[in-house]
């Protein structure tokens, strides 16, 4: 038969047997389905029935087929989402845990930089009080070296003095 264009192929109810056929083959019953149709065809056949004696299959069948592979088909999509789901709080969880690592890594580092800038400015003012007393030390030393420059010349002079007179005096004695 000619389909027409107002109904659309959805609209048009199935046959009965095309209705069996589909339930055995997406049941998996292929042994079943083979023994249908030989004594569906055999029945056809001897004319028992003919096709329209059978009739087509009521559309509230049509429909609740259609329901339960919309049923099934959202039933997958419930369990990728529960995976997807799952995944994503597999990864939140990961990032958490990362997070609380660093945040406390983190931490140690301040207390860390802080106990170290307590003790650079406990060692600066401990070397502090030292600077006075490195003053004077080195005003000592400075003093000291002085002296001793001074006390070098004196006995260098002194030496010169000492050899000039000795020099002199065997001059004297010589002559």
């Amino acid at each position: 038969s000619v389909l027409t264009s107002e109904k659309s192929v959805s609209e048009i109810p199935e046959a009965m047997d095309d209705f069996f056929c589909n339930f055995l083959v997406r049941l998996g019953m292929f042994r079943t389905l083979d023994c249908f149709q030989t004594e569906w065809y055999e029945f056809i056949q001897r004319g028992v029935f003919t096709a329209k004696d059978t009739g087509l299959v009521p559309t509230v069948y049509t429909r609740n087929q259609q329901l339960e592979a919309k049923n099934m088909c959202l039933k997958k999509d419930l369990e990728n989402y529960k995976l997807a789901a799952n995944k994503a709080k597999e990864a939140f969880i990961k990032m958490q845990k990362e997070c609380d690592f660093h945040r406390m890594r983190h931490k140690q580092m301040v207390q860390e930089k802080n106990r170290l800038i307590c003790d650079i400015k406990r060692l600066k003012a401990h070397y502090a009080s030292y600077e006075p007393a490195l003053k004077q030390l080195t005003e000592k030393y400075q003093t000291t070296l002085r002296q001793k420059m001074l006390t070098s010349l004196e006995r260098d002079r002194a030496v010169e003095q000492v050899t000039g007179l000795q020099a002199a005096l065997r001059s004297l004695e010589s002559g």
